[in-house]
């Protein structure tokens, strides 16, 4: 089997789906692969760096997506990096732990500002806004692949009986959205408020 960048990504992937974030190894990714760790320590450090590459593939992937659309907004960059972000399991936690200032990744934060600096945030609010943005999306595909593990799990029997999760996943898309409606009001109403 070649040893190069995308087959090591996709052997990454698949563990990743398999077993998660927790179980992924420099030792375990040489095995899937068939080499020897030190064949792969050739072509990635360590885990970090294999973590930031997956995490720049994302970021690739969702800005391929996005030139395709014509002035892509928040909504829109939201919607696809949930997509893809849904694609590999632990990826929340996986954006979590790595630098953030990769070149696809800062494209993506440039497009996220860009979209509220037109909205009217002050210069001084947009890495704010920005963060908590970031924030959503990442927290909520997070709920997403945990109860999509263990669906089983119940809250605790003092929890209000109406809210049987914490994200309903009968209508995760339609939960999102209204999520997402509630950040983009909450900046519209500042927005306003500050005029």
């Amino acid at each position: 089997m070649k040893l190069d960048r995308p087959t090591i990504q996709q052997a990454t992937i698949e563990l990743l789906n398999e077993d998660g974030l927790d179980a992924l190894s420099m030792r375990t990714l040489a095995k899937k692969l068939d080499v020897k760790a030190a064949s792969l320590y050739f072509h990635i450090k360590n885990k970090n760096e294999l973590m930031v590459i997956i995490s720049e593939l994302i970021s690739e992937r969702v800005y391929t997506r996005l030139q395709k659309l014509t002035k892509p907004d928040f909504y829109q960059l939201a919607h696809v990096m949930r997509e893809e972000l849904k694609r590999i399991q632990d990826s929340p936690r996986i954006f979590e732990i790595t630098f953030p200032f990769t070149p696809y990744r800062s494209r993506l934060i440039e497009l996220a500002v860009n979209t509220f600096r037109l909205m009217g945030i002050d210069e001084s609010h947009l890495t704010v806004v920005g963060n908590m943005g970031n924030n959503f999306v990442l927290s909520y595909v997070a709920d997403e692949q945990y109860f999509a593990k263990v669906p089983d799990q119940k809250m605790p029997a003092d929890f209000p009986a109406q809210l049987s999760s914490p994200i309903d996943m009968a209508n995760p898309d339609e939960a999102f959205d209204y999520g997402l409606d509630i950040f983009m009001a909450g900046i519209e109403a500042k927005i306003k408020r500050t005029k």
